[in-house]
């Protein structure tokens, strides 16, 4: 059942893919989708500095 599943979730996202696939790009070439992709990395790098200092702390 679980296979079954999944198999047609794999199918639905393939039919997406392929019928949408200039409305996907569109999306992902915009500046506000690159604005978010920065504003994540940006909060990536902030995590990583805070565990740092957190383990100077800690030793």
């Amino acid at each position: 059942m679980f296979k079954l599943f999944a198999i047609i979730l794999i199918g639905f996202g393939i039919y997406i893919g392929v019928n949408y696939t200039d409305e996907i790009n569109n999306i992902v070439e915009s500046d506000a989708f690159e604005q978010a992709q920065e504003k994540i990395s940006d909060l990536i790098d902030n995590k990583d500095k805070i565990i740092e200092k957190l383990e100077e702390i800690k030793d």
